[in-house]
């Protein structure tokens, strides 16, 4: 007969009744407040320009689900959803959007809390903990609560993406957990899934989700994997189903510039490298000092060069694989580190960045779990050391990650501090590019230009920036060649549209207009709600037509003119052009018609009513011609051709 541990009582130990819980999870969810109050008055950074502050997608809930193609966004759906909503709510008050990111965070601490407790609770294991297991569970939410590295995922504001997606990761397990024991547990078993697939629309890290309820099931609720499918298959068919909801969006958005085996970064390279990151990260948590924004892209090692980093990973798989032998439990935690780290950290290689700490924000829990639940089950630490004294260890290390916390907060108030910072602990081409693109943000282009030529060599963004910097500089020629190698090299950029736009722009003020123009199109092409890049278009066309017309070829120039109408058929400017072009061409009663339409979107613009009092006047209406021109040099009263207009058709009355 199949094992179900299901049947077992899950009574909770004494002294962590109701009223306990609700004090203790109050207590994690005021520390998080406390640790995160400094945050709300950090300003927008870096991605943050793209996600939110120019990101025309969050301004309306309809559009949200649509972003371009290798941004932050592209395929995640339901976190764009999140920030339309703060949008909605808050236009781009920068405080909300901060709160937003803590509340989420609090709430993944206080499922990690109940998640901890009620697995300490189960039959199998509440022995060990002797009633110890509520207080277990505290101090795990607490401490990585307040670590801070998990700042990058909560402080930053797109990497939302990363916290909320964490939130829906917890909720599954939780609620999947919750049903096992359930009287009715279809309620459960429904959150469970439907936190999955929210999961899936906020990022593809959640694709690791039914890998880790499969285990956890198998480790603490069921004697073997046959017990636990034979019990819950249909459980886990709807869990996999969220697979292709997640498979939908990738094919529909995918992001094959900056993540997969097309980005020209080969499997083994990324692999040494998150040997090195991966060692990075176990150290931050002990030492969480040196915290950066940004590790840059991945580095071209030779196993030579990272050979104990290596091993040293090795024997972390393998340790973990060996432990499910003899303490599946402490298996499980070393498990959930490698596989929720693995989407990010393993053999598919990111272009865009080799490491973040963000990654951390779930394979953190496992660690600190790790740790907290080894001293308390260690019997010679367990023996010397009481409860009391516990608690105020525990308290201490709150503290000082705490602290550590509101320092690397109060680093954010500053995009140049962020980008200094990272510069000085981890000193890459993107670090030099990220300081600047800060400079130049802030009118420093001269200083930007080494240290983006430097970030250029490696960084796509950099040279985007660089192109930048010289548009600022008026250096027009050297702009357009920097963002022309940046669109050869790297096609598939999220960059690409916006360096197209800044060349279209240079050409502009070269005077190249069928260079501009050919440039805007391709923007518009690629991103087709580019208002910025229609309204550049336009102008190049008018601008065009109207260099065709003083060299008469009207021809042409009415061409031009009627483009820039068919993009934006209220351009007045453009209206007006195309009626002069064609009394140029002797086209009199189609520049009458557009004459009028002219008048019609500005009726104070003398130049048109110039143009209508010379078409009334050959039409032989000489009193509204009269009126047509006295009201054109009303308009502009030094305007000689009008005035002299004015004198020919009033002689002409007489």
């Amino acid at each position: 007969m199949t094992r179900d541990r299901r049947r077992n009582s899950q009574r909770l130990r004494p002294g962590a009744g109701p009223t306990r819980i609700r004090a203790r999870a109050f207590a994690i969810a005021v520390a998080v407040a406390v640790v995160y109050a400094n945050s709300l008055s950090a300003p927008f950074i870096f991605d943050d320009q793209y996600s939110i502050v120019e990101n025309p997608s969050i301004r309306s809930i309809a559009a949200a689900r649509s972003h371009p193609r290798n941004t932050p966004l592209a395929g995640r759906p339901v976190a764009g959803l999140s920030f339309a909503l703060n949008f909605a709510a808050n236009g781009l008050d920068v405080s909300a959007y901060h709160a937003t990111n803590v509340a989420i965070h609090v709430a993944c601490a206080l499922l990690l809390f109940g998640i901890v407790r009620r697995t300490l609770a189960l039959p199998n294991l509440a022995p060990r903990f002797d009633g110890a297991g509520a207080d277990l569970a505290t101090a795990i939410a607490l401490v990585w609560a307040v670590h801070p590295l998990a700042t990058d995922a909560v402080t930053y504001i797109t990497q939302r993406t990363e916290s909320l997606m964490a939130l829906f990761y917890l909720i599954t397990l939780y609620a999947s957990h919750r049903a096992h024991s359930a009287a009715h547990p279809m309620q459960w078993y429904a959150l469970a899934l439907g936190a999955c697939v929210l999961g899936m629309g906020t990022k593809e890290s959640m694709a690791t989700a039914p890998l880790i309820i499969v285990l956890y099931d198998r480790v603490f609720l069921y004697e073997s994997f046959g017990d636990a499918f034979r019990v819950r298959w249909r459980f886990y068919v709807g869990l996999s189903l969220a697979w292709v909801f997640l498979a939908y969006e990738l094919a529909a958005t995918p992001r094959a510039g900056s993540a997969g085996f097309g980005t020209g970064i080969s499997v083994w390279t990324y692999l040494l490298n998150q040997s090195v990151m991966i060692m990075r990260y176990l150290r931050l948590v002990f030492w969480p000092v040196d915290l950066v924004i940004t590790y840059g892209a991945a580095v071209g090692y030779s196993l030579g060069d990272v050979l104990p980093q290596a091993l040293a990973t090795c024997a972390l798989v393998l340790v973990t694989a060996a432990a499910f032998w003899w303490n599946p439990a402490a298996a499980f935690l070393g498990a959930w580190f490698f596989i929720t780290l693995a989407p990010s950290s393993s053999f598919v290689p990111i272009a865009t960045e080799v490491g973040a700490e963000r990654r951390m924000y779930l394979p953190l829990m496992s660690v600190v779990a790790g740790i907290a639940i080894a001293c308390y089950c260690w019997k010679p630490l367990q023996q010397r050391v009481s409860r009391r004294m516990a608690a105020a260890v525990v308290t201490i290390v709150v503290v000082a990650l705490g602290a550590a916390t509101i320092h690397r907060n109060a680093e954010h108030q500053s995009w140049l501090t962020l980008a200094e910072t990272t510069l000085e602990r981890w000193p890459t081409d993107t670090a030099y590019a990220g300081v600047g693109g800060e400079l130049a943000r802030l009118g420093r282009d001269e200083e930007a230009l080494p240290l983006l030529r430097i970030g250029a060599r490696s960084d796509p963004r950099a040279r985007y920036n660089l192109g930048v910097a010289l548009f600022n500089l008026r250096r027009y020629d050297e702009a357009i060649r920097e963002l022309e190698e940046l669109v050869a090299g790297h096609p598939m950029r999220e960059e690409v549209p916006w360096s197209r736009r800044l060349m279209g722009n240079s050409y502009m003020r070269l005077l190249k207009w069928p260079e501009a123009i050919s440039q805007l199109q391709m923007v518009l092409t690629m991103t087709p709600h580019d208002a910025e890049a229609q309204r550049l278009l336009v102008d190049a066309h008018i601008s065009y037509g109207a260099g065709l017309a003083e060299g008469g070829q009207f021809d042409g120039a009415i061409a031009e003119f009627r483009r820039a109408l068919s993009l934006d058929e209220r351009n007045a400017t453009a209206r007006y052009n195309l009626a002069a072009a064609l009394f140029d061409a002797q086209k009199l009663e189609e520049s009458f018609a557009e004459a009028e339409r002219a008048l019609a979107l500005n009726p104070t613009n003398a130049d048109a009513h110039h143009l209508m009092g010379k078409l009334l006047a050959l039409q032989g209406r000489l009193k509204d011609s009269l009126v047509s021109l006295g009201t054109a040099l009303k308009q502009s009263p030094n305007d000689t051709s009008i005035r002299d207009d004015l004198a020919r058709v009033q002689r002409a009355i007489r």
